[in-house]
C-alpha cells in the first residue's frame, strides 16, 4: 500500500507540473516565460528552457532581456548535448554582443561546441579542422584568458586525431599498392606532422612505396623516380641512423642503384 501512495505522488507530482508548464506556454506574457525559462534553466530542465526560449525568442527582439535569453538559450543547446545547434547558438552571440559581459565565454563555447562533436580519427575530420581553427581564434582573441591551458591541451588532442587519421589514410594507400597516392600522403604527413612518433615507420614505407612506383613505372620515368628513391634513402638515413629498418633501407637502395646502373648501360647502347 505505502509503494501505491508513493507512484501515486510521484505520478501526480509529474501531472502538476507537466500542468505548470503547459500553463506558462499558453500565457500571453513573454516576460512571464522568460522569467520560468531561467527557473527551468537553473533547476537543469534543459528541454522546457529552451521550447520556453525558443518561442519567445522573436518576442523579445529589442529587449532587455533578448541578450541574456541568446546566450541561455546557447547554454541549454550545449548542456542538452546538442552540439551543433550550441556551435550555432554560441557563434550567433559572440557576433552579436561582442562586448558582452559573456562574449568570451560564448567565443569559447563555440570552439567547444565544434570541439564535441569532434568524431574519432577513421571519420571525415571537417569538425576537427573547424574545433581547432575556432580554438585558435579564441586564443588569438584572448590571449590572456585563464583559459589558454585547456585550450592548448584540446588542440594537441585534436591535432593528435589528424595525425593519426593522416597516418591510417597514407597506411591504407600503401596496403592498396596505390604508390604514386601513398608517396603524397606521406610527403605531405611529413610536413604537417614532423615530430609525429609514426614519423619513423612512415618514412620507410614511403621508401618503400616509392621505389615500388619506380619499379612499375613505364621505361621513360623509372630512372627519375628510381633516384628519387636513393634521395629519400640518404634522407632517411641521416634522420633515423640507428633505425629499425636500417637494413631494408639499404637493401633498397643498392637494388635502385643497380637498376639505375642498367638504365645508364640501356641508354648508352641506345646513343650509339
Amino acid at each position: 500500500m505505502k509503494k501505491y501512495l508513493v507512484g501515486l505522488l510521484f505520478v501526480a507530482g509529474l501531472l502538476g507540473a507537466c500542468s505548470k508548464f503547459n500553463k506558462i506556454r499558453k500565457s500571453k506574457d513573454p516576460l512571464e516565460k522568460y522569467n520560468a525559462a531561467i527557473e527551468y534553466y537553473e533547476n537543469k530542465s534543459y528541454d522546457k528552457a529552451l521550447i520556453l526560449l525558443e518561442e519567445i525568442e522573436p518576442l523579445l527582439r529589442g529587449k532587455k532581456e533578448y541578450e541574456k535569453a541568446q546566450y541561455l538559450m546557447a547554454q541549454a543547446y550545449f548542456k542538452n548535448k546538442e552540439y551543433e545547434m550550441a556551435a550555432y547558438a554560441f557563434k550567433r552571440f559572440y557576433e552579436t554582443y561582442p562586448r558582452s559581459e559573456w562574449a568570451e565565454e560564448s567565443l569559447y563555447m563555440h570552439a567547444f561546441s565544434l570541439y564535441s562533436q569532434s568524431p574519432e580519427s577513421e571519420l571525415d575530420q571537417k569538425p576537427t579542422l573547424e574545433a581547432i581553427q575556432s580554438i585558435q581564434k579564441y586564443l588569438n582573441t584572448y590571449p590572456q584568458s585563464s583559459k589558454i591551458n585547456e585550450a592548448n591541451k584540446i588542440i594537441e588532442e585534436l591535432r593528435s586525431k589528424l595525425e593519426k587519421k593522416a597516418y591510417e589514410q597514407a597506411l591504407l594507400y600503401y596496403k592498396n599498392s596505390n604508390y604514386k597516392a601513398a608517396v603524397r600522403a606521406m610527403t605531405n604527413f611529413q610536413k604537417d606532422f614532423p615530430d609525429s612518433v609514426y614519423m619513423e615507420e612512415i618514412l620507410y614505407k614511403r621508401i618503400e612505396s616509392a621505389y615500388n612506383l619506380a619499379c612499375e613505372s613505364i621505361f621513360s620515368k623509372q630512372k627519375e623516380r628510381l633516384q628519387e628513391t636513393l634521395d629519400l634513402c640518404n634522407e632517411y638515413k641521416d634522420k633515423f641512423p640507428q633505425s629499425k629498418y636500417l637494413k631494408e633501407v639499404q637493401d633498397i637502395e643498392d637494388s635502385a642503384s643497380r637498376q639505375i646502373s642498367e638504365l645508364n648501360k640501356v641508354d648508352k647502347t641506345q646513343q650509339n
